[in-house]
């Protein structure tokens, strides 16, 4: 009796994990998928079993129902995960996957933004490219890549890259040289809204001069250049000044591009004139104001900073910015530009 009691007692504490896997581009239960456990807790991650998807999709597996989980499931060559937080339901658990095809039509480069620093001594660029999957399909073409870019010869090894899936968190991945100065990013495009992340830094030798090309379809690439320098170009358009920092904004035409900057500036010293750095969170720092959207604090990967903080808040919210500047008068072309 009182082994029954002490096992009554521990019962609650395992539990089992099942599922059904199901393939959303054909709508049916998807046999043959490998569904791998990891449990997270304060030893870090641990491997928990695995099992492979039946006829009717359903997979089981066994853990403590006390950890919080990570289910990954691969099919045809990409991963979907879905997370457990601890004491939640861990039956009836659904795993969406995709088929993939190597060229699809549905992809649109809905926002491309490049973010330039200088401290005088270094040149540190930071882009952000948003990808959208408007089907029910992957596109993953781990040969050629999906995203291509350019960076200059300069930056050497400098030249990171992190990819955000939809619902996702950011996961580092190593660009491919392609030749002649182009980069390819094996990472795939999953339904939904994808985010690339890159940041690159060169030595400033001479003119602090920036060129490169645009290598994915037409869509709008802005240039985000910070108070305290000034931007020479062909093919640039502003769109005025962000409020809180004022960072000048620009609309790049064509698909090359060779831009001359001159002074020094930060978006975060640009902040700290201004009276702060970003909003505390839920205080509104993502809203929209009377004279346009605030860009939050920036920490650009390329001086070693913080991930968390770069690249991906400033584009959600100079997607805003952009609506409020384009319904004002265009300022003078001599607004933080050179002629």
């Amino acid at each position: 009796m009182r082994l029954a009691a002490v096992l009554l007692a521990f019962a609650p504490l395992f539990a089992a994990i099942d599922g059904t896997v199901v393939n959303k581009t054909t709508g049916k239960p998807q046999a043959g998928v490998k569904v791998s456990m990891t449990k997270l807790g304060q030893g870090g991650m641990q491997a928990a079993g695995s099992a492979v998807s039946g006829a009717d999709g359903k997979f089981k597996l066994e853990s403590d129902a006390a950890s919080a989980h990570l289910l990954q499931a691969v099919w045809q060559g990409v991963a979907y995960n879905v997370q457990l937080a601890p004491q939640t339901p861990t039956s009836g658990i659904e795993i969406a996957v995709f088929d993939t095809l190597t060229a699809l039509s549905a992809i649109d480069f809905t926002q491309h933004m490049i973010l330039v620093e200088t401290d005088g001594k270094e040149l540190v660029v930071n882009e952000t490219v948003i990808v959208s999957n408007d089907s029910k399909t992957t596109w993953y073409d781990p040969k050629s890549g999906t995203l291509h870019f350019t960076a200059p010869a300069a930056a050497g090894n400098n030249v990171m890259v992190r990819v955000t899936a939809p619902g996702g968190m950011p996961v580092e991945r190593a660009p491919k040289p392609a030749g002649k100065g182009e980069f390819a990013v094996d990472a795939p495009v999953k339904p939904g809204e994808s985010r690339f992340d890159i940041s690159y830094k060169f030595p400033i030798t001479g003119d602090a001069e920036l060129a490169g090309r645009i290598l994915h379809a037409p869509g709008p690439v802005r240039l985000v250049v910070p108070k305290g320098m000034t931007v020479a170009g062909d093919g640039l358009t502003p769109l005025g000044n962000e409020p809180r920092s004022q960072a000048a904004i620009f609309d790049i035409k064509g698909l090359s591009y060779k831009f001359k900057f001159t002074g020094t500036g930060t978006l975060a010293a640009g902040q700290a004139e201004a009276g702060g750095g970003a909003a505390p969170a839920g205080e509104g720092g993502a809203a929209q104001e009377e004279d346009g959207a605030r860009i939050e604090q920036i920490q650009p990967p390329g001086y070693d900073r913080v991930w968390k903080y770069a690249l991906g808040l400033m584009l959600g919210i100079l997607i805003l910015s952009f609506v409020a500047l384009w319904l004002k008068p265009t300022p003078a072309p001599g607004s933080n530009t050179k002629a």
